[in-house]
């Protein structure tokens, strides 16, 4: 049996020429953005992507595959992959904070709830994260709160602050 050539797939894509950063930077300045390539909303990031492509184009640059994220990962912006798991993860945590605070209620599992058992919950639930978070005008006290609950929300606190701080890359 003949053996097939082995074919070596590049793990990381290479950088782009600093010139794509300079046209993105370009872009964002012609546009009137006063932020960072990485701080931009994802509304303008893809005003800025929009531009990118078109003056690329007319330099007469091919466009190679994975040039966006390629590029969002050069100029510091989170990935999508990593943008969506710290959002499964954000929400994650706020359902275990669901279900503590549908225990706490004695309103049972969170899967077996009523529409409007589910809302309650819901509703304290985004009280409860609020009220403890430590950027509030006034310091939270969630002292009141159990331990599991305190435990909790700290974890949904520092994977808030670790969005935030990604952000501020």
């Amino acid at each position: 049996m003949r053996e097939g050539s082995i074919v070596h797939v590049p793990v990381e894509k290479p950088d782009l020429p600093h010139e794509w950063i300079a046209v993105a930077e370009l872009a964002a300045h012609n546009f009137g953005l006063d932020k960072t390539l990485a701080e931009l909303s994802p509304e303008h990031w893809q005003l800025v992507l929009a531009s990118v492509t078109d003056r690329m184009r007319l330099r007469g640059a091919s466009l190679p595959l994975g040039w966006r994220r390629t590029l969002a990962r050069q100029v510091g912006r989170a990935t999508g992959e990593r943008a969506a798991a710290h959002v499964v993860a954000l929400r994650a945590k706020r359902e275990e904070i669901a279900a503590h605070v549908a225990h706490e209620l004695g309103l049972g599992e969170l899967a077996t709830l009523s529409p409007a058992d589910r809302a309650t919950v819901d509703q304290q639930t985004d009280e409860t994260i609020e009220g403890c978070t430590t950027d509030g005008a006034e310091p939270a006290d969630c002292s009141d709160a159990d331990r599991t609950m305190r435990r909790l929300l700290a974890e949904h606190r520092a994977l808030v602050e670790q969005k935030t701080d990604e952000d501020n890359v």
